[in-house]
């Protein structure tokens, strides 16, 4: 607390300004939120009040014989005072306090710049911010009227506090300033004397009982026309009474009252009006209620929706963020420029600002078509789409919804230009698409190339010369378009076959065969594979166990364990009698043969042994191994066992099956596609062809040395060796497929050449030469060329014709020595 002497007494200018009450009560109330607080502080009691140290309180400045304070408002305001009531009480803080006590600053009055109310059952707190400036900031003063119900107005206990330059607090604390009870209504409430509030019957609410207990939670109002007004809230406390319940709207009165059943909800009928209006609920005895939330709608002359909704206070549309407009349909976005394309279409990039609607799903239509795929940048910068072909200004749209924006002419397509124009005449420019339109004799991105005939029939066949227009045939065609092929050795013309120069293709006699129709057919071919055929000679060399002209003739196996079977002499194949098996009907079969492979069979006793998955006297309780290889073959779900089609077999039918008799030492089954593989030496359907050829040998001296041996002779193996008549060659050089070498001794006379690979060899007949002993071919008897394929002898001679032709695929070689 602070104590005043006679050179710290605060000399206090009080202008309290507070509104009035002129109904029944005379005096200003202070109302709060809810419950009210009555505080009664009468002025003129507080003129001789001293502080608790004997100090005078100065209140010669309190012109009021009573003042109450109001925290909200009073009804019907007016003055409490002499005083302007718009000017309110602002401290201004002392300054020189220390110094001589006539020279004291007072405090009084001056305007707010704001005010602060608070309040609770031990007071009231008003507190102050000075609408002018001193000492260069706006002085912020408190002052509080604390209840303190153990003193008494004489003996009123003041405490102040000056913080810095620019706060002041004052509170005082008196038993006047507690709760008292109002004028509590005579027909409503009571005075409850232990808390001095008013306790009021259901029928009524407030701090003095005065006013219907009316809690209303909402109201639909009508159009300014005027209609049914309906009100939402708790009604049960005055519906009893409903009958003489009045409601008035502004000046009008809302008429038809109707009050529901549930007692929450009221009906009635007003007139025309406009804006917001206060509505009155009185009973006829006095009692009324308030309620300012009342007002008449104003339709939206637009539909505002979807963008937006009507604000029926003024009747306009509110528009939501993405869109904007009177009637908020138009998508609020922004767009600045646009990026063309060309006519032929593709990505346009629309730049502005999307930012406001990158939550919508876009449409993007530019002169009507649909611009396809809209996407949105991190930045909402950049709307792309890609646009079909077209041309011209369009103008661009887009939409959400109901939502739209609309550009008009800022889309254009652009048309492509040409290079070097086409060169003229030779080409004009299409400028939809950018490239040369060339007459019939010119190509080229600039009609710059001349066309060949035929385009020399592929490049397979030869090599345009763009800049002149002919053709360069490749070895094996003619003609201006080298559209004309030649047959292999003519065909062997004219004996054997003829040629068709379209295809290149030798149509051959009918005892002939072969590409250039060299080779001699033999019989049924030996009934492959029982035989073999020697295409020199056209005679079979059958195999064992096999006899005939054509090899047809075969004994069976075991001669089929007779009496279990028969055999046929024409297939060499048994037929075995039931219960009995194998290719000489020497096994004993056992039920579904055990369903193989998940069981074994025990051919003598013909009793299966099934695998751990399968069961039943013949294993055939199973599933399908690998379900068949689908589509390869079919599974019978009844025993497990797959058909399999003609082109495959296994269990599962996964194995693609190739021709019987792959040569086991040059070929290899290629189960994927179920064709033989031949190695390099090798050709045919079961790689049964030799491919080894001579073509030429260099001569020597009688002396000997290096002879180059030219021909074909695909990748050798270790046992490869080389014979020049009767002498064998040595340090054999493979120089590579086509071209070998090797080291021969003295000698003289002309020889045979041949080449020996493991079961392949090639004899070609007085190709070699020592030098002192050359003799033209024309002088020779008689020649031979040799072949001998996985074991078998093949030759053709050629009697007189002073040269010999020696013919594989895509070589021809004619020799003369």
């Amino acid at each position: 607390m602070l104590n005043f002497n006679k050179y710290h007494i605060f000399s206090l200018f009080f202008f309290l300004l507070f509104f009035s009450n002129v109904n029944s009560q005379t005096d200003c109330i202070y109302k709060g939120a809810g419950d009210g607080y009555n505080i009664n502080i009468n002025a003129s009691q507080l003129q001789n009040y001293k502080a608790s140290n004997g100090s005078n309180i100065y209140t010669e400045f309190f012109f009021y014989d009573y003042m109450r304070f109001l925290l909200n408002y009073c009804n019907n305001p007016r003055d409490c005072g002499s005083y302007n009531s718009d000017a309110l009480l602002c401290g201004i803080p002392l300054k020189n306090y220390t110094e001589d006590p006539d020279d004291r600053s007072w405090m009084g009055l001056d305007g707010t710049k704001s005010r602060n109310v608070s309040y609770s059952a031990s007071g009231v707190k008003l507190s102050y911010i000075s609408y002018s400036y001193y000492y260069f900031c706006r002085v912020h003063s408190t002052i509080q009227y604390k209840c303190d119900p153990s003193i008494n107005g004489a003996n009123a206990t003041v405490n102040h506090d000056l913080i810095g330059t620019c706060f002041i607090e004052l509170t005082i604390y008196s038993s006047y300033f507690c709760q008292t009870c109002p004028i509590c209504s005579t027909t409503h409430g009571t005075c409850n004397q232990m808390n001095g509030w008013c306790d009021c019957d259901t029928y009524t609410k407030g701090i003095n009982c005065d006013q219907l207990n009316v809690n209303i939670s909402s109201i639909v109002g009508p159009t300014n026309i005027g209609g049914i007004v309906t009100i939402f809230g708790d009604f049960s406390n005055i519906y009893t009474n409903r009958n003489s319940i009045k409601i008035n709207i502004g000046t009008l009165s809302c008429n038809s009252v109707y009050f529901t059943p549930s007692t929450s909800q009221i009906t009635c009928i007003v007139g025309a009006g406009q804006s917001f209006q206060k509505m009155t609920f009185s009973d006829g005895n006095g009692l009324s209620s308030t309620y300012d939330g009342f007002y008449y709608k104003v339709l939206c002359s637009n539909d505002c929706t979807p963008g937006g909704r009507c604000n029926d206070t003024i009747g306009t549309c509110v528009c939501n963020d993405e869109a904007l407009g009177i009637d908020c349909k138009t998508l609020n976005l922004q767009l600045t420029s646009v990026n063309q394309t060309f006519v032929s279409g593709g990505q346009v990039f629309l730049n502005g600002d999307f930012s406001k609607v990158n939550h919508l799903a876009l449409n993007v239509e530019i002169g009507g078509q649909q611009c396809i795929d809209p996407k949105l940048n991190s930045l909402f910068t950049i709307l792309q789409c890609k646009i079909g072909a077209g041309e011209g200004i369009k103008n661009i749209t887009i939409t959400s919804g109901k939502l739209s924006f609309t550009k008009d002419g800022a889309f254009q397509y652009q048309y492509y230009t040409c290079q070097n124009s086409c060169s003229p005449p030779h080409g004009s420019c299409n400028i939809y698409n950018g490239e040369c339109i060339c007459d019939n004799q010119t190509f080229g991105n600039n009609c710059q190339f001349i066309q060949c005939p035929l385009n020399c029939s592929t490049a397979s066949r030869g090599t345009c010369d763009d800049n002149t227009g002919k053709c360069i045939c490749n070895n094996k065609y003619t003609g201006d378009a080298c559209q004309f092929i030649q047959c292999p050795l003519n065909c062997s013309t004219p004996l054997h076959g003829t040629c068709d120069d379209n295809t290149g293709i030798c149509t051959c006699d009918n005892k002939y065969s072969g590409d250039a129709c060299q080779f001699t057919l033999c019989p049924l071919n030996c009934s492959a594979p029982h035989g073999n055929c020697d295409l020199n000679t056209g005679i079979c060399s059958c195999n064992n166990k096999y006899s005939g002209i054509e090899c047809e003739i075969s004994e069976c196996p075991l001669n089929c364990s007779t009496p279990h079977g028969t055999c046929d002499v024409n297939t060499g194949v048994c037929s075995c009698n039931n219960k009995y098996s194998g290719n000489g009907c020497e096994i004993s079969e056992c039920p579904l043969n055990c369903s193989t492979p998940h069981g074994t069979c025990n051919v003598n006793t013909g009793i299966c042994t099934c695998d751990n998955k399968h069961s039943g006297d013949g294993c055939e309780i199973t599933e399908c191994p690998l379900n068949c290889s689908p589509p390869n073959g079919t599974c019978n779900v009844n025993t497990g066992i797959c058909t399999c089609d003609n082109k495959h077999s296994g269990n599962g039918c996964e194995i693609t099956e190739c021709p019987v008799g792959c040569s086991t030492k040059h070929g290899s089954c290629d189960s994927k596609v179920g064709l033989c593989k031949c190695d390099t030496q090798t050709k045919g359907l079961l790689c049964e062809e030799s491919r080894l050829l001579i073509e030429s040998a260099d001569s020597t001296n009688s002396n000997g040395g290096t002879t180059t041996i030219i021909g074909y002779f695909g990748t050798p193996t270790s046992l490869l060796t080389i014979k020049i008549g009767d002498s064998n060659c040595t340090n054999i050089k493979v120089v590579n497929e086509t071209t070998l070498m090797c080291d021969i001794g003295e000698g003289d006379g002309i020889h045979n050449v041949t080449i020996i690979d493991d079961d392949l060899s090639y004899t070609a007949i007085n190709l070699f030469q020592y030098i002192n002993h050359k003799k033209e071919i024309s002088n020779i008897s008689g020649g031979a060329i040799a072949g001998i394929t996985i074991g078998c002898v093949a030759g053709i001679s050629l009697l007189g014709a002073g040269g010999y032709y020696q013919y594989r695929r895509y070589k021809k070689v004619k020799l003369f020595i």
